[in-house]
């Protein structure tokens, strides 16, 4: 309910809405709100000229509705101010639910996508990979066959063109599904993909990885994987960077991925509003909010960027840092 209708409602010239209780200072009032005056028992009461009343739900407090009391309000308008914030309440409940169902379909969507994308690595690498391999063996043996020079460097071309496509399709593989990370586990993989960016873009990319002990949940590994591949596209297309720091640094209680460039950075909340970019970034928050985890982008322009994603680890296990780390640099 916007405070305008509330005003028009209770006959009053405003209301105030205060969304968090920090909010209440800027209205006059104190923590403690204990008064002469109140809606009801569940009121937090009147105090420095104005009403308070709760606005509850069953999942979440959002905040408070404040009105003045020269407001003179009837029995009449006293249930009909509760009616409202009953009404409110329960559309609270509403919205609650609604995204509690979209974060569920959000996350049967990621896990269909990974299926599919698992799928389709699976048959580059079993199907194409594997006959552009054959293609290459019988172009080799046919060019020691040829004696006419001009056949033997069509040939030699085509071979080429052959060993380019083939290393396309396992990048690409790589990419939808890669099996070191399935294999060897986040840091090994961070490592590769890092050191594959860098010989593909080059671009310096300067690494940071502990080593872990005991595995992560694969769905947890997965999010951070993509977290890194998001993040360094990114540096690619938009940055123009001339190098990059990559680090996976397991904490006390948390392991942090961070990816950050030397770039030319940009306005985050700007860039939110993009199509494009924006979609990027909500899909790296989308990801580590649905393993617990969370995301947060720092930049602005001129400034570089850093990327910086975070899940909790278990009490025990979970990996260490310290000198089993792995620091190295994945150059030109």
């Amino acid at each position: 309910m916007r405070p305008t209708l509330l005003a028009r409602a209770l006959g009053i010239r405003r209301a105030t809405v205060a969304r968090h209780l920090r909010e209440l200072a800027e209205l006059g009032l104190a923590r403690s709100t204990g008064g002469t005056w109140s809606l009801d028992a569940s009121a937090l009461g009147h105090f420095a000229a104005r009403l308070l009343a709760s606005i509850a739900s069953a999942t979440e407090l959002p905040g408070t509705v404040a009105v003045p009391p020269q407001a003179c309000l009837s029995c009449h308008n006293r249930l009909y101010v509760l009616g409202l914030l009953a009404e409110l309440a329960r559309r609270l409940d509403e919205a609650q639910q609604q995204r509690e169902r979209l974060r569920q379909l959000s996350a049967q969507a990621m896990r269909a996508q990974e299926e599919e994308r698992k799928r389709v690595a699976r048959e580059l690498h079993d199907d194409t990979a594997q006959a552009l391999t054959a293609l290459l063996v019988k172009l080799r043996a046919l060019e020691r066959g040829v004696r006419d020079e001009g056949q033997r460097r069509e040939l030699e071309e085509l071979r080429g063109l052959v060993a380019h496509t083939l290393e396309g399709v396992r990048r690409l593989a790589v990419d939808l599904r890669p099996s070191t990370l399935d294999d060897l586990g986040l840091p090994a993989a961070t490592m590769a993909y890092a050191q594959q960016f860098a010989r593909i873009w080059g671009l310096p990319v300067h690494l940071r990885v502990d080593r872990l002990e005991g595995r992560l949940a694969p769905d947890v590994e997965l999010a951070l994987y993509r977290v890194l591949q998001e993040a360094l596209a990114n540096v690619a297309k938009h940055a123009g960077a001339s190098q990059a720091w990559v680090s996976l640094r397991r904490g006390r209680s948390d392991l942090a991925l961070k990816v950050r460039d030397d770039g030319r950075g940009f306005d985050v909340a700007a860039v939110l509003r993009e199509r494009e970019r924006g979609l990027g970034l909500f899909g790296m928050q989308e990801r580590m909010a649905l393993v617990g985890g969370s995301l947060s982008v720092r930049s602005r322009p001129g400034a570089g960027t850093e990327v910086v994603a975070r899940v909790p680890l278990p009490a025990e296990g979970g990996g260490r840092s310290g000198p089993g780390a792995h620091p190295r640099a994945a150059g030109r």
